[in-house]
């Protein structure tokens, strides 16, 4: 055992501080542990004292100072330098200062590393990997979304950086410190496949097939509950456009460039369906149908046999959940089935259609449901790490008080947030993408991308698909595991195996 966390019987009380703490080991390419303080410690096993700073071992490589988990006003949180990590709390003052230790690492010269971590780092990291501040506040967004831009953390400047793997280095240095002075070398768990840098995974939401569908028009005037819904100004607008244009090539019929491209590098990838008759169906909802016709390897089939074929091929086939299916565990498994009957497969993930997701409910809906995954926790409008972390991880649960058994990979880059939101030229975009990817590439962390399908119709989307095409590229030549999200998650759950085994 490489590293073991030891409790304060306070601490270990506290679960929703020792899920923080576990939370944060899993990041670590190390085996580890956690028990209560007085049980004994490996000898080979660098002890992580968590408890009063008092209380902690004379010979503990690192100590996490827990002592209270005060509540915390969002709005009062400022940054933070510890240790060269910048944290958010309240007023940006620390209770107690940062204690370095000048230690040799292996392989390195004599670095300063914290020893001693003050209250607030523990609580910074539940903070925003509990994400606290969606239960603190109601401000949601016309579509019912918690938005980038409503982030304290995009208030500070500080979305885009990933905090708890970079919380998690600092305890990795502290640990190979305390190896280091025993003259031990502590077993590595590879925290990606193959021993790759980095990882990120690439998903695509299909929100439509086709731009001339005069049958997809239909169905959304269908969907009309007033003469001045969008469903109506949508519909008809659908309709003209697919009767002024029968018989021309469909701009959104490039199923084949994307798995083309991606299989050119070697990258699988997940694409995520919606059900064409949710329960209750919304005018936002997509208006495809499994027996529409799509163009696929060549020849003409329907979505339901592309799917079928995607599968085949390697590539993840899940869930696009409907607008209204977010905090409804019922519909989900309706659509779930849906979905797999269409592909002849398993079906082990999902994101929400418009990124819907409530914190309080959307998770336990989709655990319900049976998935073995989500990746919709990111934003509509923003780049970065919603939770703080660029790995995947099992959601805290409030009403077990406890993780969950759903492991959510989260969403990092959307391809509306670049060209849409922020408004990015085909240029800076490409720079925007290499710049988070890079920032994920230094802490070893993973990126999920999110592109799609008809934003290879580049005369209606310019630079879409450019900029992907550049991000695979460049991705390519850095040595990164690029995969779908299914497979990211399922290599979670067998590392996480190995790191407590």
């Amino acid at each position: 055992m490489s590293v073991c966390f030891v409790f304060d019987p306070l601490a270990w009380e506290h679960p929703l501080a020792r899920w923080t703490v576990e939370t944060l080991a899993g990041v670590l390419e190390m085996r580890w542990q956690s028990m209560r303080i007085g049980e004994p410690v490996a000898s080979d096993a660098a002890a992580v004292f968590v408890g009063p700073v008092d209380s902690a071992p004379a010979d503990a490589a690192a100590v996490i100072a827990f002592e209270l988990w005060p509540k915390w006003d969002p709005d009062t949180l400022q940054l933070a330098d510890i240790a060269g990590v910048m944290l958010p709390c309240p007023h940006g003052v620390l209770s107690r200062p940062v204690d370095l230790t000048a230690a040799h690492t292996a392989g390195q010269v004599a670095a300063l590393i914290p020893r001693i971590f003050p209250p607030e780092w523990l609580r910074a990291l539940g903070f925003v990997l509990a994400r606290e501040e969606e239960f603190l506040s109601d401000q949601r967004d016309e579509w019912q979304c918690f938005k980038g831009t409503y982030s304290r953390m995009h208030e500070l400047g500080a979305l885009d950086e990933p905090l708890v793997n970079q919380c998690a280095r600092q305890l990795e240095s502290a640990a190979h410190a305390w190896h280091s002075s025993r003259n031990t070398s502590p077993e590595r768990i590879a925290r990606w496949k193959e021993g790759a840098r980095f990882a990120v995974a690439l998903t695509h939401d299909v929100d439509d097939v086709a731009l001339y569908s005069l049958r997809a028009a239909l169905r959304l005037l269908r969907r009309a509950k007033h003469p001045a819904s969008y469903a109506v100004r949508g519909g008809l607008t659908a309709a003209a456009r697919a009767l002024g244009r029968q018989g021309r090539h469909d701009p959104y019929d490039q199923f084949d460039r994307w798995v083309t491209e991606e299989e050119r590098h070697g990258f699988r990838s997940s694409f995520y369906f919606v059900p064409p008759d949710p329960s209750r169906p919304h005018e936002y909802d997509p208006t495809y149908a499994w027996g529409d016709p799509v163009t696929f390897e060549g020849r003409r089939t329907t979505v339901a046999g592309m799917m079928r074929r995607m599968a085949e091929r390697g590539f993840d086939v899940g869930l696009h959940g409907s607008y209204l299916s977010h905090r409804d565990a019922d519909e989900l498994v309706r659509q779930k089935r849906s979905v797999e009957a269409c592909a002849a497969q398993t079906v082990a993930g999902t994101r929400q259609h418009f990124l819907r997701f409530d914190v309080r409910e959307t998770w336990t809906a989709q655990e319900h449901a049976g998935f073995g995954y989500d990746t919709t926790l990111g934003y509509n409008e923003e780049i970065g790490f919603r939770a703080g972390i660029a790995a995947p991880f099992r959601p805290w649960d409030p009403a077990r008080r406890t993780a969950r058994n759903l492991i959510e990979v989260p969403l990092t880059v959307m391809d509306g947030a670049l060209f849409r939101s922020l408004k990015l030229d085909t240029a800076t975009a490409i720079a925007r993408v290499r710049e988070h990817l890079e920032r994920v590439e230094e802490v070893g962390g993973l990126a999920v991308l999110l592109w799609h399908p008809n934003a290879a119709a580049e005369t209606l989307h310019p630079g879409w698909w450019q900029c992907y095409v550049a991000t695979l590229e460049w991705l390519a030549a850095r040595g990164a595991w690029v995969t779908s999200a299914a497979e990211i998650a399922a290599w979670w759950r067998q590392r996480e195996a190995l790191q407590r085994g």
